[in-house]
């Protein structure tokens, strides 16, 4: 499979966007609710209303939201997202093995997004960001429609991909079909409501980047600094292959940019890159959470898909810029830490600490432990995992999904990290906790995050 098509089915789709609340049990699951449609509507019958959701109140009878929300007591669960037809969220207890609750909408893609206090969910497909209830994390108390008034006619909607919240009251959303950050005032309680004002950073595009979009991709706040650090694609969607889809090598360049949440202005890195940022050596990063702060050596770790070489006439060669790039902060420097252009499509990078790190691969499915001090993958893990992420006791946890006789079974999955003697895992360390999590098996898993956050 060409390496960009996920790529193009994560970005480049539209849809409408959810829903209500509707109360169902899963078979091999227990009871759980899933907040996916009207009383009257489910995935299995009648069409979806094009509605925003129903807002839930965070505990007691008001539905305003306090400033932060407060996960302490609650179960840690993993936090699963299928992408299919619809895209479903199924946050899977990992202490009783079951699924407590599932959230699902109208549309294709999306996933969770739970750095900060609170959990989010970003329908990339509907232009529509939830922040979730923190002790149950399937219920939106609050959403807001980003779509903003800066489309292009005919162009694709705005396509919200992360959100950071640095304080309590203030969250930063990365469109990446749009060189503006909408900016969310997250203490107000509102059914798709507006964004209180919006970041352009048009001034950022590079010179041979002719889509004239950043691209933004995701971002992380890191306390310590003080600042919001923003993973700008810098891919030229414009430089595809003659078959119209696979993406092509450009000069442009990824690059880590900084934003001070007290000021909302771009702060300079000291880089080569506009507004001061870090340029990196791959191209074209994952989406999802895939900028890491290793803090061990203060520096961004980043997990690039690469791109095809151009073998003449724009006829797709080998991929190459598959990598794991870091950017020093102190330095101001980036290299590629690790060369994957020989596995298949970075889906995962997990950090548990300094010394220990797991990345996964779709289309072919692998999945690795990793020393990040290394310049080589540790050991396979069996099996693979599609995403995972880390939980609270070292474990790698996350989804798998096979498919089976016309359809697909999805095992919940937890592995710890244990390297093994001479590099490799027996596949008895890999656990299952659980079979199919969501109400509809179809389409892949696009994310895995554990809330609380460990």
């Amino acid at each position: 499979m060409n390496h960009n098509h996920r790529r193009f089915s994560l970005a480049l789709v539209l849809g409408a966007p959810l829903l209500g609340v509707v109360c169902a049990a899963a078979a091999g699951c227990g009871d759980d609710e899933v907040f996916n449609a009207t009383d009257a509507g489910s995935f299995e019958a009648g069409p979806l209303p094009e509605s925003g959701p129903v807002v839930q109140p965070e505990g007691g009878d008001s539905a305003v939201p306090s400033n932060c929300g407060d996960p302490t007591g609650a179960p840690e669960r993993l936090l699963l997202t299928i992408n299919g037809s619809k895209t479903e969220v199924a946050a899977f207890n990992l202490a009783n093995k079951a699924v407590d609750g599932r959230f699902g909408w109208n549309a294709s893609t999306g996933q969770t997004f739970s750095f900060g206090t609170d959990p989010y969910v970003v329908e990339q497909g509907t232009d529509i960001v939830a922040r979730m209830n923190a002790q149950r994390p399937w219920e939106p108390i609050s959403t807001w429609n980003v779509a903003g008034d800066d489309r292009v006619d005919g162009g694709p909607n705005a396509q919200p991909v992360a959100v950071v919240v640095p304080s309590c009251g203030k969250g930063y959303v990365l469109r990446f079909e749009s060189n503006k950050i909408a900016v969310i005032d997250t203490t107000k309680s509102s059914d798709g409501g507006a964004p209180s004002s919006y970041i352009d950073l048009s001034s950022l595009v590079q010179a041979d980047d002719t889509d004239g979009r950043v691209e933004m991709t995701t971002a992380l706040y890191v306390p310590s600094k003080k600042l919001i650090y923003v993973l700008l694609g810098g891919w030229d969607k414009n430089i595809i292959a003659v078959d119209g889809f696979t993406a092509l090598c450009a000069t442009s360049k990824p690059s880590i940019i900084a934003i001070d949440p007290a000021t909302d202005k771009v702060v300079s890195l000291g880089g080569t890159a506009p507004g001061g940022g870090i340029a990196l050596e791959g191209y074209s990063p994952a989406l999802g959470n895939q900028l890491v702060y290793d803090a061990a050596r203060d520096r961004m770790l980043v997990f690039n898909t690469g791109c095809n070489t151009d073998t003449g006439g724009g006829v797709a060669g080998p991929v190459t810029r598959r990598t794991v790039d870091e950017a020093n902060l102190a330095t101001k420097q980036a290299k590629t830490v690790l060369d994957v252009n020989a596995f298949g499509f970075p889906a995962t990078l997990a950090l548990l600490d300094g010394n220990r790190a797991a990345l996964t691969f779709v289309f072919p499915n692998q999945a690795f432990f990793w020393d990040p001090s290394s310049p080589n993958l540790g050991p396979e893990i069996p099996g693979s995992l599609d995403y995972a992420a880390f939980d609270s006791k070292g474990n790698l946890v996350g989804g798998r999904r096979t498919p089976i006789d016309g359809g697909a079974m999805v095992e919940v999955l937890s592995v710890p990290y244990t390297p093994g003697d001479g590099g490799t895992l027996d596949a008895g360390a890999v656990q299952t906790l659980g079979t199919n999590p969501f109400m509809d098996n179809s389409g892949f898993i696009s994310g895995a995050e554990v809330w609380p956050r460990p």
